[in-house]
């Protein structure tokens, strides 16, 4: 879930990644690219691993970013995810506006889709984001992936339905083993083989500690901070969200309790999901709406 290489530009690997997606390798690959990534000097964006085809009718709330020059002329130009909160609001991950130095970085012709399971189709609808429209968490840190969260302006209201937010300060919807669903045009298999329709998944919400332990200091693969982070996978992975499925969303009881983020590989064994937790931030993103 962290952006690797301008937030697309570099192919996947075991290190921590941002979820998004990397220009090299929408270079060479024949549809758009998805991501649920991972975090690390270098990183890449991840898409649905072991999951299903989810559709827009069930999820309305469901959207994706698209940059068409910069991430695939001809192409979606889909990179991060993200999701409508309000008529005008949609909540994404702030690593997806920089690139791979950590630099603020622009999102040329940036467009949000609503409405469309097929990325590379036509249905649905492509938003303008208003000029200067893109809030960044104050506390945002790229280097920490601490606040990953950022909220776009929409130019044209929408009618919704929108999703809720989990609450500020909020602990139930995290307790260890409470079922999460995430989604995402992401890859699939770690690999770089991205899907073309929106994809779900179901994974188990992991408990602090254990998250701890996975991503401890001084092993280069970042640090998991429970004040501003989730984790969510199963222990023996299969399922995780990866490169192109950054900013999308962690659902808890039909909630929006995280956003995809950054992690080790995708979908490995003892390297869950790291989400930014929604209950860090969610006074900073109500003042928004």
């Amino acid at each position: 879930m962290l952006p690797t290489l301008d937030a697309c530009s570099a192919p996947p690997h075991h290190g921590r990644r941002r979820r998004t997606v990397a220009l090299a390798l929408l270079a060479t690959l024949p549809g758009p690219l998805l991501a649920f990534g991972a975090a690390a000097p270098a990183q890449a964006q991840r898409r649905i691993v072991g999951g299903q085809v989810a559709t827009v009718a069930d999820h309305p709330w469901m959207v994706a970013l698209a940059s068409r020059p910069q991430f695939g002329n001809g192409r979606s130009g889909q990179f991060c995810g993200g999701t409508l909160v309000a008529p005008t609001k949609v909540v994404t991950a702030a690593h997806c506006f920089y690139d791979e130095r950590g630099n603020r970085t622009d999102r040329p012709e940036l467009r949000v889709i609503v409405g469309r399971d097929d990325i590379t189709g036509r249905k649905g609808r492509e938003l303008t984001v208003v000029p200067s429209g893109i809030w960044i968490h104050p506390d945002y840190s790229f280097a920490t992936n601490t606040q990953d969260v950022a909220v776009l302006t929409l130019a044209d209201p929408q009618s919704g339905p929108f999703l809720d937010l989990v609450g500020q300060g909020e602990a139930e919807p995290y307790a260890a083993g409470t079922p999460a669903q995430v989604y995402g045009w992401g890859d699939t298999r770690g690999n770089g083989s991205y899907s073309r329709t929106l994809q779900g998944v179901e994974v188990p919400i992991v408990a602090d500690g254990v998250c701890a332990r996975a991503y401890p200091a001084g092993t280069g693969d970042g640090v998991f901070d429970a004040r501003s982070m989730v984790c969510a996978g199963e222990p023996e992975g299969g399922k995780d969200a990866c490169q192109g499925d950054s900013g999308g969303p962690l659902v808890v009881a039909g909630r929006l309790a995280g956003l995809v983020s950054w992690g080790t590989g995708c979908a490995e064994a003892a390297h869950p999901g790291v989400y930014t937790r929604m209950s860090a931030v969610a006074d900073a993103v109500h003042a928004q709406l």
